[in-house]
């Protein structure tokens, strides 16, 4: 029993680190930079960094032949970078936690762009609304109704009215 705990432990741990990769630091004059390797083999992955929308991120190699679009397929958050629908790539970050370009100024074009996390929404919180948003646009295409509940398992209860918000957004975005 003992046994088949911990192996199943070590598999969790190993699909959970199947996408991150470090990368040997490399210096500039101002600052030490480090590099991450972070892959989506299509769906959406987070390569654990430390308040990594405080740090300056950015994009040094595509690996991948997906293209890798800041803001839509790979992104810097408080948890890490993601990157999400077959973006792989290797990341610069800074080491220090300075100041970071405000997302929502760099990034306007996608302001107002179905499934997009309204700006006060950030993190895992905007991770539940987008999962919610996707759940309410497919009842919506099926003809069901408006019911976000019938997802539960879906969602952690800590998170529930941004799922829910979510899944209204993306119900009534298609209606």
């Amino acid at each position: 029993m003992k046994t088949s705990y911990f192996a199943i432990i070590v598999l969790v741990l190993a699909s959970v680190m199947w996408g991150c990769k470090a990368v040997a630091p490399t210096k500039s004059s101002t600052h030490t930079n480090k590099m991450m390797r972070c892959e989506s083999h299509g769906s959406f992955v987070r390569c654990a960094l430390h308040d990594a929308n405080r740090r300056h991120v950015s994009l040094h190699n595509e690996t991948s032949q997906s293209k890798c679009i800041k803001g839509d397929t790979w992104g810097a958050d408080s948890d890490g970078i993601w990157v999400d629908d077959k973006c792989k790539g290797v990341f610069y970050y800074s080491s220090d936690e300075g100041h970071h370009e405000d997302y929502k100024e760099r990034h306007k074009h996608h302001e107002g762009k179905s499934g997009d996390c309204p700006s006060d929404i950030r993190g895992n919180e905007c991770e539940y609304y987008k999962d919610g948003y996707n759940a309410g646009k497919q009842d919506a295409k099926m003809s069901m109704s408006s019911a976000y509940e019938r997802h539960s398992d879906a969602y952690d209860r800590r998170f529930k009215n941004y799922y829910a918000k979510g899944y209204k957004d993306g119900w009534n975005n298609y209606r």
